[in-house]
């Protein structure tokens, strides 16, 4: 089991190294000078072309700009709480059920799933478990090479953790291609500074439901760490009603949110994700 700073260092240092490579195979290949090919921008905008022209070139960084342009779709998105679907959206969506996965399983790994705790984390497998058992389906185009693609979203039966059988999405397991994938989804998403959820986790905790989903964030937005809401705690040292998280890697399902948020700059993000809207 991981230590919440060991979390948050290893994304780190992942998502450096896999632009240097990005770099690295910009100059090396296409003749990009070095100060150009550090302009993420017009990195994502290279890369993004040669994937849409299934360029051979690209494969042997095909991984690391799948995950890149994920985490470079920031955009505008700094808006507060907003309805992104019909209020319908999900509403089959079984909270209860997945209250009841978390419990089973936040400590006692699911054997039916692979394992990812010993290499890149299994926090996004975990989460992903969870909708899963509260009735979300799986969304597949039914091409199995485009198993990298946020589009897609699903682990079948037999998946391990190397990703050469394509039976399990990026979408299901990295947090990055999660955040692509369930923005377009939930019935509701938000982003929050640390400082703004700080100072309305009254509110925020009457916003969130079990089985929601809560993601840690850098400063640029870039998702490190997903959990899952199990519930609510009267802190009664900061006067608040917290909220409680479930994960991997940090094994807990008694994290709060507010507490972790205080040990971090003001300016990282909350992603915060309602499936369905309503409990």
């Amino acid at each position: 089991m991981m230590d919440d700073r060991r979390v948050h260092d290893e994304v780190f240092i992942q998502s450096i190294d896999r632009m240097e490579r990005i770099i690295r195979y910009l100059v090396s290949n296409l003749g990009i000078d070095d100060a150009s090919a550090r302009d993420e921008r017009l990195a994502a905008d290279i890369l993004v072309q040669l994937l849409r022209e299934d360029n051979p070139m690209a494969d042997e960084i095909l991984d690391d700009a799948a995950i890149f342009l994920c985490e470079s779709e920031e955009g505008s998105e700094m808006f507060p709480f907003e309805n992104r679907n019909e209020r319908a959206a999900n509403s089959f969506y079984d909270r209860e059920r997945a209250k009841a996965y978390i419990d089973a399983y936040w400590k006692n790994y699911n054997t039916a799933y692979p394992s990812f705790s010993h290499g890149g984390g299994d926090c996004t497998n975990f989460v992903s478990q969870v909708l899963y058992a509260g009735g979300m389906p799986w969304a597949d185009d039914g091409n199995p090479a485009n198993h990298k693609k946020s589009v897609n979203w699903y682990c079948k039966p037999g998946a391990t953790a190397k990703d050469s059988e394509r039976r399990i999405t990026f979408s299901w397991k990295i947090a990055a291609v999660f955040k692509a994938h369930w923005t377009k989804r939930v019935a509701r998403h938000g982003i929050f500074s640390y400082t703004e959820a700080i100072q309305s986790i009254n509110e925020l905790s009457g916003s969130v439901f079990l089985g929601d989903v809560v993601q840690f964030c850098y400063s640029g937005g870039v998702p490190y760490h997903t959990l899952a809401v199990t519930g609510y705690n009267r802190d009664p040292e900061y006067n608040i009603r917290d909220i409680v998280l479930a994960s991997h890697d940090i094994d807990s399902n008694t994290r709060s949110l507010y507490r972790t948020m205080l040990k971090y700059p003001s300016d990282y993000k909350l992603r915060v994700y309602n499936i369905k809207l309503g409990s």
